[in-house]
């Protein structure tokens, strides 16, 4: 649907209105730790982003860049990602094609994916000749299927939590409870109160989302993705407690809820929004 309005509607010169970047999937490019970008498909975009970010800023970090697809015919930005990889003498990049076609010959490093595996035979060793450990930190980006096979991985093989980030193309199927959820179920009514907005408002089941709640009497609190991923409807809670149907993908900070996934648990919930 957006990319159909943009190339459909949006012509050279129009103004569009934009949030700033948010989430916790980014790389601190001050972290000496090494970092190991691991993607299939489309998910190779952010890693661009952060590969990027090194490159402008001469950070120093360690970067190995793994990415997986099918064959050179699904393969975006190949020769980019090779060209960041040159300026860079702290980037290695590996491209696994798993079903390549003869005229793919010299295009990717290896057959098979960019599975835990891989990571575990290759990458590791070699982070570990370089550095002298094998400690790194973990982002990944891809499908659902893709990422949770890695998470599942990672957890196994006793990566720790605090090292492990990753960003899914929609709904992921959900990886681990990472945020509270309702083991009882949402309130019958409760009482919302919006306290810097100064609204107080009744909810019920019917009004569906807290921040559903919020849009059909006047408000309009930050939201993005509106399935718990992104954490751009991330507010502070200060009375009260919120109730998630699914365990959210994105996990709020402590002291925060997500609206746009969130519903009141308690028969009074106090919002700092």
């Amino acid at each position: 649907m957006a990319s159909n309005f943009l190339h459909d509607r949006v012509a050279e010169g129009a103004i569009l209105p934009v949030k700033p970047p948010s989430g916790r999937f980014f790389l601190n490019i001050s972290q000496p730790l090494p970092a190991v970008l691991i993607s299939n498909g489309v998910g190779i975009t952010p890693m661009m982003a952060m590969a990027k970010a090194c490159l402008l800023h001469g950070a120093s970090r360690p970067l190995w860049f793994v990415h997986g697809v099918r064959n050179g015919e699904y393969h975006a930005f190949r020769t980019d990602v090779l060209a960041l990889a040159q300026q860079n003498p702290q980037m290695r990049v590996y491209y696994r094609y798993s079903q390549p076609r003869s005229q793919d010959e010299g295009q990717y490093h290896s057959q098979g994916y960019a599975d835990i595996d891989f990571i575990k035979t290759v990458i590791a060793p070699e982070i570990e000749s370089v550095q002298g450990v094998p400690d790194a930190e973990y982002f990944l980006c891809g499908s659902p299927t893709f990422t949770e096979s890695l998470l599942a991985g990672l957890r196994e093989w006793g990566v720790s939590e605090s090292r492990i980030f990753f960003e899914s193309f929609g709904p992921a199927a959900k990886p681990a409870p990472t945020a509270p959820v309702s083991s009882d179920g949402t309130a019958p009514t409760a009482e919302v109160v919006f306290s810097q907005s100064g609204k107080t408002l009744s909810w019920h089941p019917e009004a569906g989302t807290i921040l559903e709640l919020a849009e059909a009497n006047g408000l309009n609190p930050p939201y993005s993705c509106r399935q718990g991923i992104c954490l751009t409807c991330m507010c502070a809670i200060a009375a009260g407690e919120v109730a998630y149907e699914e365990p959210p993908i994105g996990e709020p900070d402590p002291g925060s809820v997500l609206i746009c996934v969130g519903k009141p648990k308690t028969p009074r919930v106090v919002l700092n929004l």
